[in-house]
């Protein structure tokens, strides 16, 4: 397993450059009919895509890097800014809420809120700079797991049942959502809505051939959403970023 995220590291970017959705398809060209059949469905409404390094930190880095470029390039709507600003800001509480000590977290949460500050004055190409740097990408993909943790452990009546028989949510979040490398399950994805205010759909792209539509699973946070919903694509083992069509007409992606 090392070997292969290793050779992910040497070949693919942390964050790549966004692609038409046809070389997703032209990737499948000699494979699977019902993934081609698939993608081909998705076209009317998705536009466009954005690879994430496959290094088991990939749902946390795409749905930051879309997040962030969603509040960017919004420059219209100011209260987007200052909304996100606002949910990092109240993750300083929710870590402290559940036991985290500053020294664990004050690092990669100042990383993730000076990140998120400057995004006023970034263009696209400074902030996939940005995710593109080891150092501050992963801080900000360490925070937005220790967020996720949190979240979980501070509403553990909800969350334990789903738990292996016998394992705590303690040992569950050490093992599972804090530690670097390891893959997020549902759980991870609905607390990081919850945490951030921020709606999310993720495109199960599967080789179910019971149908060839997509599969577009909605996780909500509490609150009422300030932003239409960031579209995340899941292949087994892996997360990137789609983008919808009318985002992008309308000059937010």
């Amino acid at each position: 397993m090392q070997a292969i995220k290793d050779e992910q590291a040497n070949v693919h970017p942390l964050v790549a450059d966004s692609e038409d959705l046809e070389d997703l398809q032209k990737e499948y060209e000699n494979g699977s009919d019902i993934f081609k059949t698939k993608i081909l469905v998705m076209h009317p409404t998705v536009s466009l895509m954005r690879r994430l390094r496959g290094d088991g930190n990939c749902f946390y880095r795409a749905l930051a890097f879309a997040w962030f470029e969603r509040v960017m390039l919004a420059k219209s709507r100011p209260e987007l800014h200052a909304n996100a600003i606002l949910a990092i800001r109240e993750s300083e509480d929710l870590l402290k809420a559940a036991k985290f000590e500053p020294l664990a977290f004050e690092d990669f949460y100042e990383v993730t809120l000076t990140t998120l500050q400057k995004l006023v004055d970034f263009t696209p190409e400074d902030l996939l700079t940005t995710f593109q740097n080891d150092e501050v990408s992963n801080s900000i993909v360490m925070h937005f797991r220790l967020m996720a943790s949190a979240y979980l452990k501070t509403h553990q009546e909800e969350y334990a049942p789903f738990l292996d028989y016998g394992q705590t949510m303690d040992g569950y979040c050490s093992m599972h959502v804090e530690a670097m490398g390891r893959e997020s399950e549902e759980m991870m994805l609905i607390a990081l809505a919850k945490v951030t205010h921020v709606s999310i759909e993720v495109a199960y792209l599967s080789a179910d051939e019971s149908s060839e539509e997509v599969n577009f699973l909605p996780f909500l946070p509490d609150t009422q959403p300030y932003m239409p919903p960031l579209v995340l694509l899941y292949r087994p083992g892996h997360y990137d970023i789609l983008y919808r069509k009318i985002h992008c007409l309308d000059g937010v992606v």
